[in-house]
């Protein structure tokens, strides 16, 4: 029932979505003819960047099971990381981490627990980072900046610890690799640096803005990742950037503008990784049909 609700929800706000995107741009058509003036060179220069995301999303996903002592093969890490960007842009809610934990499960013998105590160290040094892009691009005062990020990060140490109470893992044991812990930081660290990149491109090629309004601008995109019970956080990550308009001082028509590029770009990077994987899986369907010839004629 819980799912099913889940769901309605998920298609409610893709649909809500479509519709007020849809009925602005009809009010506001010079978006389109500023949206046909974009280059297409900063298109294939945002493709190259969410490859590069993916680079650091396989060396993440390495220093995440190296932390329990697994290492993982080049290709089947490759393989993961590009079925869970293409899931959690197919289905609704966060399916890409599930998708890691069960095939870990079953290659590595990994308990699912585990997996997901490694992923909400992930989301706590996700979480802080964004934070810290928020505060960053705004008024307040050093002070409650300091007073703010300890929340945050108070707030993140206190789940670790009833996770690990409540899933009946030795606190002390899965806290000891610090190594990989400071690895894990330093990915999510520049694939946080590399996305705001990526947003400074969009609205760069639409109109000008200070380097602290899209500092915060991508800290609020950042964060709907924890709200995205859409495929690909369609509506949400747009709702989170509206609503805190007020903060980043963007206004709503460059927004929309720069959701549009994003989302276009990012589709044909998911199309062009959805063909490499058919592609691979094509390849070794060809190599495995000629094996099994070799073994014929050796027979």
């Amino acid at each position: 029932m819980k799912k099913k609700l889940q769901i309605f929800f998920s298609i409610l706000i893709v649909l809500v979505t479509i519709y007020i995107f849809t009925d602005y741009v009809i009010k506001h058509h010079q978006i389109i003819s500023r949206l046909l003036k974009v280059n297409p060179l900063e298109i294939i220069l945002i493709i190259l960047l969410y490859s590069l995301i993916f680079v650091i999303l396989y060396y993440l996903l390495k220093f995440m099971v190296q932390y329990f002592d697994i290492n993982i093969d080049k290709k089947d890490n490759l393989l993961l990381n590009a079925y869970s960007l293409l899931a959690n842009f197919s289905f609704f809610g966060q399916a890409g981490p599930g998708i890691r934990a069960i095939y870990l499960r079953n290659k590595f013998k990994l308990a699912i627990k585990k997996f997901i105590f490694i992923t909400l160290i992930y989301y706590s040094f996700y979480s802080v980072i964004a934070v810290c892009l928020i505060l960053f691009g705004s008024s307040l005062k050093l002070i409650w900046s300091i007073l703010i990020i300890l929340i945050v990060v108070s707030a993140n140490f206190i789940v670790i610890k009833w996770y690990l109470k409540k899933r009946q893992l030795d606190r002390q044991k899965h806290l000891l690799s610090i190594k990989n812990l400071v690895y894990i930081f330093l990915a999510t660290l520049a694939q946080l640096i590399i996305q705001t990149i990526i947003y400074m491109i969009e609205l760069e090629s639409i109109g000008k803005f200070a380097i602290h309004q899209i500092v915060a601008y991508s800290g609020f995109a950042d964060l709907a990742l924890f709200a995205s019970i859409t495929p690909g956080g369609i509506g949400i990550r747009e709702a989170f950037l509206i609503f805190s308009e007020k903060i980043h001082h963007i206004p709503t028509a460059s927004i929309v503008l720069a959701s549009l590029i994003d989302r276009s770009a990012y589709f044909i990077y998911l199309i062009v990784l959805l063909i490499i994987v058919l592609l691979f899986h094509g390849f070794k369907k060809i190599k495995k049909l000629k094996l099994n010839d070799k073994n014929e004629l050796e027979k």
